[in-house]
């Protein structure tokens, strides 16, 4: 074997098995470490302690002097966000000192509300704490979350229920802003379909999927963040749907979803059948109340496509917020032959018979973290629920939160009363998205996209004879 194969495969043998042996270079010097059990646990990054060069060693058979291959990767970043080198994160953390607020604080401002209620004299001034903002940037996590050092140290759940969430929340924003390739969002295409896809959760969705590139929880929280949208429509609408396995829809959930999954099962054999293929329509997908789901690169919905390849799709993004992007005056994208996106900007209620008629076994309404029962937004959304539980068609909403879908379902509860049939009682949604997001005016307050998904339809009445 000559020696310029010998030194490849060596070095290929150190950077992936880590074993029989491990070689690590160091400037000149070769090191051999025995493959003990210890040894097959640790990192790369503690046996190399300088960067390894083939340089060095083998300088007679590389041409390229300058070449240093072995590179450790550099570990996840972390600032304080006013040490932040990205201008953006700097200028939020900015905004999260002018406009929010200290825990502490506004724990003994509460405190202090109720002890003046129970005074005769209403006029006392208020203590000197009222008003501070958060301007001491926690260790831990970076981000602004006190008015001062001492509060901080007084505050026991941050630290214990918050901090770590707002660190991973730093160390992502930077690493999506790092300007590094990123190879998870480097989706799979088609697959052979003998090869079934699991859809229990996300773990098993990537690997019987084939992501081969994400090979982190930082890449996971990444992809799911975009994927949470077409892959929550796929867990309802396939045929092995998890909430099918786990019995998890109500009996009128099995009838609505098993008209879509009925006609799923005619676009498949129309495949084989060219009179069959000249019937059928497509199944049609609207997504009520779009905002950045709509905004997402079209590309990302075939991942939908690529768990049901023989269908025919239309998507309908509709909402005041719709935005097709880049050019704002296209409505109509065909990702795929099998697989359309349409845009429409405004009301769903203002522009029903622009989609009329209906038939429950190709239409599916689908509303992404609608705030539904938010007090700024039910009275918007209550003509459109009106229109939709009239269409008799399934109708599945997902909420960021427990209070926020609490609300939705309070609100279907006390305003449409044995106007509705539940599809799929409020239940926590395996595709939600894994990171969370802070909001800017309060960090104790997070938001998580599709975290839980119910579903719900017009009530249908039997007709009984009578005499």
């Amino acid at each position: 074997m000559s020696l310029s194969v010998f030194a490849k495969r060596s070095f290929k043998q150190c950077r992936t098995n880590l074993g029989p042996t491990l070689l690590a270079l160091s400037h000149k010097k070769v090191t051999l470490f025995a493959c003990s059990p210890y040894y097959r646990n640790l990192e790369v990054s503690s046996i190399y302690k300088a960067q390894l060069s083939f340089t060095a060693l083998f300088s007679k058979i590389f041409k390229n002097k300058s070449t240093n291959v072995g590179k450790i990767p550099k570990k996840p970043s972390f600032y304080l966000l006013s040490q932040s080198p990205i201008k953006a994160i700097v200028e939020k953390g900015k905004i999260i000192s002018e406009h929010g607020v200290c825990p502490i604080c506004d724990q003994l401002e509460a405190k202090n509300s109720i002890n003046l209620s129970n005074q005769t004299d209403s006029s006392a001034n208020p203590p000197s704490y009222r008003g501070k903002k958060p301007t001491f940037e926690c260790p831990g996590c970076g981000y602004p979350t006190h008015c001062s050092e001492e509060h901080w140290k007084l505050d026991q759940h941050h630290k214990t229920d918050i901090c770590s969430h707002l660190k991973t929340a730093n160390i992502d924003e930077h690493d999506l802003r790092s300007g590094r390739k990123m190879p998870e969002f480097e989706f799979p295409a088609s697959q052979a379909p003998e090869l079934i896809v699991n859809l229990s959760n996300w773990d098993t969705y990537f690997y019987t999927r084939n992501f081969l590139t994400i090979k982190s929880n930082q890449a996971v929280r990444h992809v799911s963040k975009i994927l949470t949208y077409p892959i929550t429509i796929a867990s309802i609408i396939h045929p092995y749907s998890p909430f099918a396995q786990k019995k998890a829809f109500t009996p009128e959930g099995i009838k609505s979803i098993g008209a879509i999954q009925t006609t799923l099962r005619e676009h498949e054999l129309a495949k084989s059948d060219q009179n069959l293929a000249s019937l059928i329509n497509p199944i049609r997908i609207f997504v009520l109340g779009a905002r950045s789901e709509a905004m997402l690169p079209v590309a990302v919905y075939l991942q939908l496509y690529y768990l049901i390849p023989s269908s025919l799709i239309t998507i309908y993004f509709v909402g005041p917020e719709c935005i097709p992007s880049p050019d704002e005056s296209r409505n109509t994208v065909a990702v795929s032959s099998r697989l359309v996106l349409k845009y429409h900007k405004g009301l769903f209620h203002d522009m029903l018979w622009s989609f009329a008629p209906f038939d429950p076994y190709t239409d599916i309404f689908f509303m992404f973290n609608p705030g539904v029962g938010h007090p700024l937004t039910k009275n918007a959304w209550k003509p459109t629920i009106e229109k939709l539980l009239e269409t008799k068609c399934g109708i599945f909403a997902t909420g960021f939160s427990d209070s926020d879908m609490s609300n939705d379902i309070d609100l279907l509860n006390n305003e449409f009363t044995n106007k509705f049939d539940w599809l799929l009682k409020p239940t926590p949604n395996p595709f939600s998205s894994l990171k969370r997001d802070f909001a800017i005016n309060d960090l104790r307050v997070w938001a998580q996209s599709n975290m839980n998904i119910y579903g719900f339809r017009g009530k249908l009445y039997e007709v009984e004879k009578t005499q």
